[in-house]
C-alpha cells in the first residue's frame, strides 16, 4: 500500500512537472513567434513565464518598443485563462481557442515623451492634425505636452479581455480598460467570435456588426477644460464653446454639418465628462451616426436613421445626425484647341495623371499622389490595395514607412504614368489575387483618415 501510494504521489509530481514543462515550451515558442513577426515594426521582450493547474499562463515583465514611438509600452503581467487545463494546451498548441478565455494585461503603461511619435515617422503629428481630435488648448491645441504640463506623465491601467460563449445576446468579446484618474472604456462585440487569433493570411477577423461602447471620464475632462480655459483667460463654458466650434467647422471640411444635439453633446462633453454610452455599428459610414440630405445618387440615403442610441448620464441624448454638404461639382477646364491641356500638349511623357482609385489594383508597386479629405497628400509607392484601403510606402530617412489610406478619405488618386498607360489587367475571378493583398495588416482611425499621413513631400 505504501508503495502504491509513493508511485501514484511520484506520477502525480512527474504529471505537474510535464504540463510545468510543455505550458512553457508552448508559450516560450508562440513568444519567439510574436518577435519574429514583429522584428520589422518593433522589439518584443518578456521575462519569466508562469502557469498554473487552473488554466493560468502568465508571462511577466512584457515589453514591447515600437520603431515609431520613443517610449515603449510595458506590462508587469498579461495572464491567459481558460476554464480547464486540457482548452489552455489545446489553445498554445495551435488549436482552436476555447468558447471562454480571458486576457489581462496589469499595469499596462506607456511613458509619455514630447514627442512621442518619432520625427522621421510622423512629422508635425500628423495623425493629431489630419482628424477630428484638434481640440484648441491655449495658443496651440491639445497635444502631449498639455497633458504632461498637467501632470499626466503616464498612460496605465488594466486591460481586460474576455471571450464569452455566444449562447445568448449576452455573449461576444468584451474589452475592458481600466485607467484610473483618465476613466475607463469598455467595448463589447456581442457578435464576434475569436477561434484563432490570426486568420490564413495573418490578419484579425474582421467584424461588422453592433458595438456597444461605453466611456467614463474619472473627472478628467472637467481638469482639461479648466486647464485649458485658464490658459487663454476665459472660463470653461466659452473654452467649451469655442472648441465645439472648431469641432463643427473641421467636421465641414470633410462634408458634413453636425446638428445642433451633436455639438450640444460634444460641447458638454469637453465642459463637464460624466458617462457616455454608444451603440456603434463596425463597418458602416461615419460608424452608423445617421445622414441627411444625401442625394440619391451620391450613396445611401438616411441609413439607420432614428437608430444611432447615445446615452449621456443614463440619458438618452436624441436627435444626433449629421448633415450631407453638397460638394461642388468640378468645372472642367478649357482646353485648347488641339483638345490637350498645355502641359500635356508640350509632353506626352510621365506625369501625375488622375486615376479612378477603383482600379488601383492596376498600379501596384507604381508612383502615386493621393489628396485625402483632410486636404493631406501622400506621394509614394503604391505597395498594397484591400476593398477598404490603399496602402503607400515612402521611403523616409533610409527607410520605408507604410501609410495606409481608408478608401472613403480619398478625394483625389494619381498615378505616375503616360497618357496611354492603363496599368495592368486585374485577374478576371476577383482582385484578391493581387501580388498587393500579401503586405502586412494596418489600421485606420474613427476619422476615415489613417495614422501618419503625411504631407506633400516629393521624392
Amino acid at each position: 500500500m505504501k508503495k502504491l501510494l509513493l508511485s501514484l504521489v511520484c506520477l502525480l509530481l512527474l504529471a505537474y512537472i510535464g504540463f510545468k514543462g510543455a505550458a512553457w515550451y508552448q508559450v516560450h515558442s508562440l513568444l519567439e513567434q510574436a518577435h519574429d513577426a514583429l522584428e520589422k515594426q518593433g522589439v518584443l521582450k518578456w521575462g519569466r513565464i508562469g502557469s498554473s493547474l487552473s488554466g493560468h499562463i502568465s508571462v511577466y515583465d512584457l515589453e514591447y518598443q515600437p520603431f515609431l514611438l520613443n517610449q515603449p509600452l510595458r506590462a508587469t503581467r498579461v495572464t491567459f485563462s481558460a476554464d480547464a487545463v486540457p482548452e489552455l494546451m489545446d489553445a498554445l498548441g495551435g488549436g482552436p481557442l476555447p468558447g471562454h478565455w480571458t486576457l489581462r494585461a496589469e499595469n499596462l503603461h506607456l511613458q509619455l515623451a514630447s514627442p512621442l511619435i518619432r520625427d522621421w515617422a510622423g512629422p508635425g503629428n500628423a495623425a493629431i492634425n489630419a482628424g477630428l481630435i484638434n481640440i484648441p488648448c491655449g495658443t496651440g491645441a491639445l497635444g502631449l505636452s498639455t497633458l504632461m504640463s498637467m501632470g499626466v506623465s503616464q498612460v496605465a491601467g488594466d486591460l481586460r479581455i474576455e471571450q464569452d460563449n455566444m449562447l445568448d445576446d449576452t455573449g461576444g468579446l468584451k474589452i475592458d480598460l481600466q485607467a484610473g484618474k483618465l476613466g475607463s472604456v469598455e467595448i463589447r462585440l456581442p457578435g464576434l467570435r475569436l477561434d484563432r487569433t490570426l486568420d490564413e493570411d495573418g490578419n484579425l477577423p474582421g467584424y461588422s456588426g453592433p458595438v456597444d461602447v461605453e466611456l467614463r471620464d474619472g473627472g478628467f475632462m472637467r481638469r482639461l477644460a479648466a486647464y485649458c480655459a485658464r490658459a487663454v483667460d476665459v472660463g470653461p463654458e466659452d473654452w467649451a464653446e469655442q472648441a465645439t466650434r472648431v469641432f463643427s467647422e473641421q467636421l465641414q471640411v470633410t462634408g458634413y454639418q453636425p446638428s445642433d444635439q451633436l455639438r450640444a453633446l460634444y460641447k458638454v462633453w469637453l465642459r463637464d465628462g460624466g458617462e457616455l454610452k454608444a451603440t456603434l455599428a463596425a463597418g458602416e459610414p461615419l460608424l452608423g451616426l445617421p445622414e441627411r440630405n444625401r442625394p440619391a445618387g451620391d450613396g445611401a440615403v438616411d441609413p439607420t436613421l432614428g437608430s444611432f442610441d447615445v446615452f449621456y448620464n443614463g440619458a438618452r441624448v436624441p436627435d444626433l445626425f449629421v448633415r450631407y454638404l453638397q460638394r461642388p461639382q468640378a468645372q472642367p477646364a478649357v482646353l485648347p484647341q488641339s483638345g490637350r491641356s498645355d502641359n500635356e500638349a508640350a509632353t506626352d511623357g510621365p506625369a501625375f495623371r488622375p486615376a479612378d482609385p477603383r482600379q488601383a489594383v492596376r498600379w501596384p508597386d507604381r508612383r502615386v499622389r493621393v489628396t485625402l479629405k483632410s486636404g493631406r497628400v501622400v506621394d509614394g509607392r503604391l505597395s498594397k490595395v484591400t476593398d477598404k484601403r490603399l496602402e503607400v510606402t515612402r521611403t523616409v530617412d533610409g527607410g520605408e514607412v507604410a501609410y495606409p489610406l481608408a478608401r472613403s478619405a480619398i478625394t483625389l488618386f494619381e498615378v505616375w504614368r503616360r497618357t496611354g498607360d492603363v496599368g495592368i489587367e486585374p485577374a478576371p475571378e476577383t482582385e484578391a489575387a493581387s501580388p498587393l493583398q500579401a503586405a502586412m495588416p494596418t489600421t485606420t482611425d474613427d476619422a476615415g483618415t489613417e495614422p501618419h499621413d503625411s504631407e506633400q513631400h516629393q521624392p
